[in-house]
């Protein structure tokens, strides 16, 4: 779907929005969501079950953004699956544009409207991101946007996984939730961007800054919203700041600061960017087109030739910010809750072989076997997520289990040089490599070290045997990759 499309005027926008317009006021009111049920057990509640469910999202869309970084953060990726619209409707909405053939590769729709009408045949609303979608029978059957997030963190906490960050204690609860609903009402630039009269802009632009006024009062002497930790409260922030940088300042007319003028929101936003989940599910250039080139906002802006802002210099958000001093525990920026499930025990040999055939073998076959790039990341988040915590295990021992190697750590030692050999290219499976992670690599070089592991696999074998296996589409040139230089 082209980015640039034929202007269209005002009458555009009107027609968009027409059901939200209040008549009384002429103000936009915010949508009313139909597909409410909630997870749990009970006729009434939608099971929780992996590989049941859907997440479909929007890069530019704030609200669809948190649903997919809480459920990255808790690697409910999983158990959900992720589908992607494009950034821009058509006059009958979403559609997976982004998708080979403009269809959702699990789905099999082109518009997101399919999976609503799916799940109401009477809907004649307006479809709308984040959306959650059973597989087995194309409904959409959730698409809150605000309580999405904290049911990924309620209702799914069987399926997080090992050691997830705790997004909503319950000695905070009341406070996140305080804030939250703040943040929601408060930090709302869409006053402004939506404003139909001047009284109702001004009225919503003063709110706006007296909103991010109090908040960067609040970070001068905490690290995220809620103190030393990152909590929902933070992911309903940081998709509406990071919008306002992008967006917001130019195109909706919250123009009195800029967030860079603010050094606590513009830290604080800086160090949420450069966090691992936050920072894969920012798609900058995205979110800019969305909001400047979707044919209703152009109308409202007066964007006739589907011109896109020149700025801003988005590689400042890499800047280090320095926040850490304000933590108590500046090393982390999440809390972690004990780990008392039996599956992440690390018992025994054969436990440890179970866990490395799960979130290992199994996910790298799974992305072996990918044939389009949402299903190719679900599984390559999950060897990610289980690099970093055997690398977090190894810091206080030896070997997997103690002091003594075991056929887990073999199999585990094989499993790396596997990755980095082979899995690395042929799979596209290149967030790192193991030597990357320093307890990894020290612990690999060790057992490199002994001769009946070092023996249990000949790496430029299975190379050349993994290059030489690919099809005539897959390598044409019967070419073999040479690298890398170090073994391990």
């Amino acid at each position: 779907m082209s980015y640039i499309v034929p202007f269209q005027g005002i009458a555009l926008f009107e027609n968009t929005f027409r059901k939200q317009i209040n008549h009384d006021t002429g103000k936009i009111e915010q949508r009313k969501f139909v597909f409410d049920r909630l997870f749990g057990e009970g006729e009434d509640r939608l099971p929780v079950e992996a590989d049941r469910y859907r997440l479909i999202w929007m890069p530019g869309c704030p609200h669809s953004n948190k649903a997919v970084i809480t459920l990255r953060l808790l690697g409910l990726d999983r158990v959900i699956s992720v589908g992607e619209c494009g950034i821009l409707r058509d006059p009958r909405g979403w559609v997976f544009s982004e998708d080979i053939g403009e269809v959702d590769p699990v789905l099999k729709i082109h518009y997101l409207d399919d999976a609503y009408l799916k799940g109401d045949p009477a809907f004649t609303g307006r479809s709308t991101v984040p959306a959650i979608v059973d597989v087995t029978t194309g409904k959409v059957v959730q698409n809150d946007p605000w309580n999405i997030p904290k049911y990924f963190v309620q209702d799914w906490k069987a399926y997080h996984k090992e050691n997830a960050p705790e997004l909503y204690p319950e000695a905070l609860r009341g406070e996140i939730d305080e804030w939250s609903d703040f943040i929601i009402k408060e930090v709302n630039a869409y006053g402004c961007g939506f404003a139909r009269d001047q009284e109702t802009f001004d009225e919503a632009f003063d709110s706006y800054f007296q909103a991010l006024d109090t908040l960067e009062e609040r970070l001068s002497d905490r690290r995220f919203v809620n103190g030393d930790y990152i909590t929902l409260s933070d992911i309903h922030l940081y998709v509406a700041l990071i919008r306002f940088h992008v967006n917001y300042h130019l195109v909706f007319g919250v123009n009195k600061k800029r967030l860079e003028d603010y050094p606590n929101l513009w830290g604080y936003t800086r160090e949420l960017y450069q966090t691992a989940g936050f920072y894969e599910y920012t798609k900058l250039e995205w979110i800019k087109k969305h909001y400047q080139l979707s044919p209703h906002m152009r109308a409202k802006q007066g964007n006739q030739y589907g011109l896109v802002g020149t700025g801003p210099d988005n590689s400042r958000l890499l800047v280090p910010t320095g926040r850490e001093r304000l933590s108590r525990d500046d090393e982390n920026k999440f809390r972690y809750e004990p780990e008392t499930r039996e599956i992440y025990a690390h018992k025994n040999a054969d436990a440890e072989k179970k866990y490395i055939e799960d979130a290992l073998l199994i996910p790298i076959q799974k992305a072996s076997e990918a044939t389009f790039q949402n299903e190719l990341e679900r599984w390559a988040h999950q060897e990610e997520d289980t690099f970093r915590e055997i690398d977090r295990r190894l810091a206080d021992r030896r070997y997997l289990l103690g002091d003594e190697i075991s056929e887990a750590d073999i199999l585990l030692y094989q499993t790396f040089l596997r990755h980095d050999h082979i899995y690395y290219y042929l799979y596209k499976l290149n967030f790192a490599k193991s030597f990357d992670y320093g307890n990894i690599k020290r612990y690999v070089k060790e057992l490199d070290g002994i001769d009946e592991v070092r023996s249990s696999v000949d790496i430029v074998k299975e190379k050349e045997e993994a290059f030489k296996a690919l099809d005539e589409v897959r390598n044409p040139y019967h070419l073999i990759f040479r690298g890398p230089e170090e073994r391990i």
